[in-house]
């Protein structure tokens, strides 16, 4: 009897088990396309806390882009802001992010509560959902609630500040939001 038939039995034949490999060589999920995508390195909270600015007391956080940054733009979001009766210094967390520092909104917004009071409301210019680790497939300028919170995206603040229509669209959906949490 050989080494082979001794292990496996006399029934079972080399075809069969280079079979059973191949099976699960092909179930195995890291060889497979099931783990084809990059691994992202996310902000700490206590980092991303460093970098806002502003007092919270309307506990709203408005993301924008920094390539975005210009005096001219501050002044158009100071503007959108004010027109909801938002100062930009006293009401809100201002956060000023690049696309390389994704972060877990969730852990961001258990942090902010234990030391801000809170956020109920996020308002973005110029992100994804996913950069705040939101796996969620929705449409810029359509408020929407979830884990108690409102959110808003829109596109970046170069791209809006030319655009009527798209400021037209924010204003909508600033107000939605903003009765959302009242």
């Amino acid at each position: 009897m050989s080494d082979f038939s001794k292990v496996f039995g006399k029934k079972t034949n080399f075809y069969s088990l280079l079979f059973a490999k191949i099976a699960l060589m092909e179930n195995d999920i890291s060889q497979g396309q099931f783990m084809d995508f990059s691994v992202v390195h996310l902000k700490e909270p206590k980092e991303i806390l460093q970098k806002c600015k502003g007092s919270n007391q309307k506990k709203l956080l408005v993301v924008y882009n920094e390539k975005d940054e210009s005096p001219e733009r501050i002044e158009f979001l100071k503007k959108i802001l004010g027109a909801a009766k938002f100062d930009i210094d006293e009401d809100i967390l201002l956060l000023k992010l690049t696309q390389k520092e994704p972060f877990s909104f969730v852990a961001l917004r258990a942090n902010v509560a234990n030391h801000l009071g809170g956020i109920d409301s996020l308002l973005v210019f110029g992100f994804e959902p996913t950069h705040f680790g939101l796996n969620l497939d929705v449409q810029k300028y359509q408020p929407f609630r979830f884990y108690d919170c409102g959110f808003l995206f829109a596109d970046g603040l170069s791209v809006l500040e030319n655009e009527k229509q798209l400021k037209g669209a924010l204003w909508q959906g600033m107000q939605e939001l903003f009765l959302m949490n009242n």
